[in-house]
């Protein structure tokens, strides 16, 4: 395994932009889930699953502002372009 030393700046923040977009996906999914439990279930087992949720949410949350902070504005980074010009 390299150190994280070894790695460059612009690598780091596309690292950075990559994981901040998953845990926003992640986010928005946990959040449709949660719309769709309250509209669904009886009321223990919304409950239930509701708080399981917004556990997952408020860790995806933590993460995300944690990593957020390492994130240089002056870089850009658009995933879907960056990907779509490899091919």
């Amino acid at each position: 395994m390299k150190p994280q030393a070894e790695m460059r700046a612009a690598d780091f923040q596309k690292l950075l932009a990559l994981a901040l977009g998953d845990l926003t996906v992640r986010r928005t999914i946990l959040e449709n889930k949660e719309a769709q439990v309250n509209q669904e279930l009886s009321s223990l087992e919304k409950d239930a699953e509701l708080e399981r949720l917004d556990q997952e949410i408020t860790a995806i949350q933590a993460d995300f502002d944690h990593y957020h902070q390492f994130v240089d504005p002056a870089f850009t980074f658009d995933a879907a372009e960056y990907y779509r010009g490899l091919s």
